[in-house]
């Protein structure tokens, strides 16, 4: 399997180069050449196995030739070894037509867990193999961050190492702890002022400088990253398995919580592949330039990202747009680049009546506000006794908005989070008495209880000047993280020489504070 640029620069590429990489040369997301076909007799063949080994079936043909069958089955063994649920993701019916898919069971307690722990094992694997050094780089809106550090850590290689940026007072306090009091050699944290996606453009730019990048391994694992989305498939497989026996379904519609389109890029490739799913629904927060792009045909990002209960899908430009989008064009890279091109310059694009029209052919979508997701979430506690997170709130109140309710028209809601992450938005819709009982009660985990008290190290902190344009500190954050992936010295040159240039203003020292526990030093040093 080789794989290529969603805009059609450079020469395909391996797996293990696409995985590396990240970004495509040309600033392009990388796809699979093709997407090899799941028939209805592998459906068949596949109804009795479990988690681990429809995982093997769904994936190993985009790895065929560079890892084993036997390398991938005792690396997805690993990958799915701390998992609190015996099915991995359970499927449980909630009404006559309507599955709640937790995906959530994993040891950060999010569905990033499924991309992420079979990502950082991947990627141990080809760095162990060159006996190279990886660097992983991670901007998170609060649960990609302690997937990512909880997956290096459980990998525990000396190759790998990974940095975590999180928006400052933009995420959970569950979330922000499973992230500060993470104690390894190998992770540094660091926290920024801005939105949830306002660390992605230097990110970029970092991920597309050749050179610095080979220097230090550097290599991005949010959903931009192709391993990503396909490590998703395969509980889209997997839950079309389950709702099909609960149903008695030939086909069925799925309702996704959705920020960066990463998941419902996996769903794409399922469906794609050909597995019976009908519907792929977007049920977005007021950040809704999903809603806005498959409703209106308007993909233009805001001019402010609204902090909601849903933290986790505040996201003003999504990665994976581009993705979909390539694939309603039915893999036309050159209209794909040209389109965005365009949003690049003016971030904005409309969409023509022809792709609008492709887009409707397979996806819906349905925006939600604060107080709709508060009452969906109440809701599912008072009438079916599950306490869901905030975002699974966002799918069940998108599935009612889109018309689910009435019956008729199997759908699978996908819970991709626990609710103990969120206990702000939770208490807010059920109370503080009722959350306490959640508390106390065995579907609450006792790890996430443990976080609770556990000592924090103060992050890493990359601050935004008063007045400042996004774009100037972007600049100086980018300069930042480039020094602290250079070596201890690297940011106290940075400090003393302040740098100058026609992007950049000087970084002073109190652009930078290193957290109340840590010297610069031990901030830097990853030994």
């Amino acid at each position: 399997m080789r794989y290529v640029s969603t805009r059609g620069g450079g020469e395909p590429v391996s797996f293990e180069a696409a995985i590396g990489a990240g970004y495509a040369p040309d600033g392009g997301l990388y796809v699979p050449e093709t997407l090899p076909r799941i028939t209805a007799e592998d459906l068949d063949a596949w109804r009795t196995l479990d988690f681990t080994a429809v995982a093997v079936e769904v994936l190993l043909p985009f790895l065929d030739g560079e890892v084993s069958r036997e390398e991938l089955a005792e690396l997805l063994s690993k990958s799915y070894a701390g998992y609190d649920a015996p099915e991995t993701v359970p499927v449980t019916k909630l009404t006559n037509n309507t599955a709640l898919v937790e995906l959530f069971h994993g040891p950060t307690l999010c569905f990033k867990d499924l991309g992420l722990q079979v990502a950082v094992r991947l990627l141990a694997l080809f760095a162990r193999r060159r006996n190279e050094p990886r660097t992983l780089l991670v901007a998170t809106t609060g649960d990609t961050g302690p997937a990512a550090l909880r997956a290096v850590a459980d990998v525990d290689d000396p190759q790998l190492r990974c940095v975590v940026c999180f928006p400052r007072g933009q995420i959970s306090d569950l979330q922000r702890r499973q992230m500060t009091c993470a104690s390894s050699e190998a992770i540094r944290v660091c926290c920024f002022d801005g939105g949830g996606d306002d660390m992605d453009a230097p990110i970029k730019r970092l991920s597309l400088d050749t050179t610095f990048k080979a220097q230090h391994g550097l290599t991005g694992v949010n959903s931009y990253n192709i391993i990503r989305p396909l490590a998703q498939q395969v509980h889209y497989v997997w839950l079309y398995l389950r709702c099909r026996e609960l149903f008695s379904c030939t086909s069925l519609d799925v309702v996704v919580p959705t920020g960066a389109m990463g998941n419902l890029t996996a769903a794409t490739f399922a469906k794609r592949r050909g597995v019976p799913l009908g519907k792929l629904c977007a049920a977005t927060n007021v950040n809704d330039i999903t809603f806005r792009a498959f409703s209106e045909g308007d993909f233009s990002r805001s001019s402010e990202m609204v902090k909601t209960r849903s933290d986790a899908i505040n996201i003003q430009v999504p990665y994976n747009f581009e993705r979909v989008l390539y694939y309603a064009l039915d893999g036309d890279a050159v209209q794909t680049k040209r389109a965005m091109d365009a949003f690049g310059e003016t971030e904005s694009l409309k969409l023509d009546d022809a792709t609008r029209a492709r887009f409707a052919e397979t996806y819906r979508s349905a925006r939600i506000d604060d107080a709709t997701t508060l009452e969906a979430l109440k809701r599912c506690r008072d009438v079916h006794g599950v306490t869901v997170d905030p975002h699974a709130a966002v799918a069940l109140a998108g599935a009612a908005a889109l018309g689910y309710d009435d019956g008729a028209t199997p759908v699978a809601v996908l819970a991709t989070a626990h609710a103990c992450k969120f206990e702000e938005a939770v208490v807010a819709a059920i109370g503080v008495e009722k959350w306490q009982e959640y508390r106390g009660s065995p579907a609450f985990p006792a790890r996430a209880a443990a976080l609770e008290t556990a000592p924090e190290t103060e992050p890493f902190a990359l601050r935004r000047r008063a007045g400042e344009s996004l774009e100037d500190a972007q600049r100086r954050w980018e300069v930042m993280i480039r020094a602290m992936l250079e070596d201890p010295d690297g940011l106290h040159a940075v400090l003393e020489e302040c740098v100058d240039d026609d992007d950049l203003d000087g970084i002073e020292e109190g652009d930078i504070d290193p957290g109340h526990d840590m010297s610069p030093d031990e901030v830097l040093n990853f030994a």
